[in-house]
């Protein structure tokens, strides 16, 4: 899931404003694969445990000390708006955890903060990451 305008990202209870995108990202971490005895291919495929990540990609306009820490936990929310699209808007919002916090500067895109997380679920069946009609919501 690539979503290239929500403009402000809350984490904590904290805003994190500038935002240029956020990328969810999902991935097996454990592949179960079967083959049977009649041939060569593959017959059963899995991802018993998976992993989603979250990245928030934002540029930083002026100094910031409050940056968030590898190990902090808080929902991570924002809400999507296609801009000229007869869609409605989404909130999307997932209990996290930070893990990286990076910084890049070039002279092209200035100063370029990327905040990885790890969404996490509330007993490891429900998917973490949820995704609701904003329409409605404050």
């Amino acid at each position: 899931m690539l979503l290239l305008n929500p403009r402000e990202v809350s984490f904590a209870g904290a805003v994190w404003e500038d935002v240029s995108a956020v990328v969810v990202d999902r991935a097996a971490s454990r592949v179960v694969k079967e083959w049977s005895d009649l041939g060569p291919q593959v017959v059963l495929a899995d991802a018993p445990e998976q992993v989603v990540t979250v990245r928030v990609v934002q540029q930083v306009a002026r100094d910031d000390v409050g940056t968030p820490k590898p190990g902090e936990a808080g929902e991570l929310v924002f809400q999507t708006s296609p801009a000229g699209a007869d869609v409605p808007r989404r909130r999307v919002r997932a209990a996290c955890v930070v893990m990286d916090v990076t910084h890049e500067l070039s002279l092209k895109n200035g100063a370029v903060r990327t905040v990885k997380l790890i969404a996490v679920s509330s007993d490891g069946v429900v998917d973490p990451v949820v995704v609701e009609d904003a329409d409605g919501i404050g």
